[in-house]
């Protein structure tokens, strides 16, 4: 039996209270509250809930190295005082000469002759020009080599051989204690040209220097080289940086060298890749490949006989060098 009334409402012998006397007894701290009593929304306990402070926080370290890394950065060759840098020197040189006659191009004549040094660089001492350091070469390889020949007698010149190399902080080398101009020493590390900028640029910026490199294949020329530099990526926290290059290059008359032949040109194009370790503060890791394209005319024909065709000679230079400190 179901009973009601006034005072409340009977349900199944449990009573409860009106709606409205529900709603004057809601007080809280002596003040009455007429709001209806509401459904209550159970919250999922602390550990279901999403962590948000640890992606906040990562998203502030991300943000902030991102915004480090596009910060310009100074690129400069200042190795530790005392540092000793072991280097590895890979050089490959291959020529092919092809002629036109009676409208084909003959079969091509080709040599490739490879070398490879391995130094050792010790930094003694921070000067105005670079620091000075004191090179030394462990062994040499040349090929083709055999007992006698020119390669040969350069390779035992070099092996052992212990001179001092000033290196600028733009990357520029200078030896600064060989007298003799024709060493292959010289030739090697000496002429190694500045390519690095000398104000601090951000990732994705470009700088162009020139620079001047010896043309192999002909005694004394020199090329004048236009190349563009780009800061690609920074890596490590910003330690390692990526630089590319790309240029072109022309011969130049130096005075006092033996000027072309008539009908001679000479043509060529650069590209590369380097590494900086800033932390180092050297080059760890250095790929170029320089082509070079030249024409060289025949000699004049003798009367009666007719002209020979020039020849088309085309030299490309692949070097690599890698570097490491001894620890």
């Amino acid at each position: 039996m179901i009973r009601t009334d006034f005072k409340g409402i009977r349900m199944g012998g449990q009573q409860t209270e009106p709606r409205e006397e529900l709603g004057r007894r809601c007080e809280v701290l002596g003040a009455r509250s007429e709001v209806e009593p509401r459904t209550m929304t159970h919250l999922p306990p602390t550990s279901h809930r999403a962590p948000r402070t640890p992606h906040l926080a990562l998203l502030a370290v991300v943000f902030f190295t991102q915004a480090a890394l596009s910060q310009p950065v100074l690129l400069q060759i200042r190795p530790h005082i005392g540092d000793t840098l072991r280097m590895h020197l890979s050089q490959t040189v291959e020529m092919t000469g092809t002629t036109q006659r009676g409208g084909r191009e003959s079969t091509p004549s080709s040599m490739t002759t490879s070398i490879e040094v391995f130094t050792r660089t010790i930094a003694q001492q921070w000067t105005s020009g670079g620091t000075l350091m004191q090179s030394i070469t462990d062994s040499v390889a040349m090929t083709p080599a055999s007992p006698g020949s020119l390669a040969d007698l350069k390779r035992r010149t070099m092996q052992a051989k212990r001179v001092m190399v000033r290196v600028s902080p733009d990357g520029a080398m200078e030896i600064v204690d060989d007298d003799d101009s024709n060493s292959e020493l010289r030739h090697t590390f000496g002429e190694m040209p500045a390519m690095l900028a000398r104000e601090p640029v951000a990732v994705g910026e470009k700088w162009m220097r020139e620079m001047q490199i010896p043309l192999s294949g002909d005694p004394g020329a020199m090329g004048s080289v236009r190349a563009t530099f780009r800061l690609d990526s920074l890596g490590r926290n910003g330690d390692i940086a990526y630089i590319s290059m790309h240029g072109t290059m022309s011969r130049m008359n130096i005075p006092g060298a033996p000027p072309p032949g008539a009908g001679y040109t000479t043509s060529g194009t650069l590209a590369g890749t380097i590494q900086i370790d800033r932390r180092l503060g050297w080059i760890t890791d250095s790929k170029s490949s320089i082509i070079v394209r030249s024409t060289i005319a025949a000699n004049p024909a003798r009367k009666g006989a007719p002209q020979g065709a020039p020849m088309q000679v085309r030299t490309k230079i692949t070097q690599w060098i890698r570097a490491m400190r001894t620890r």
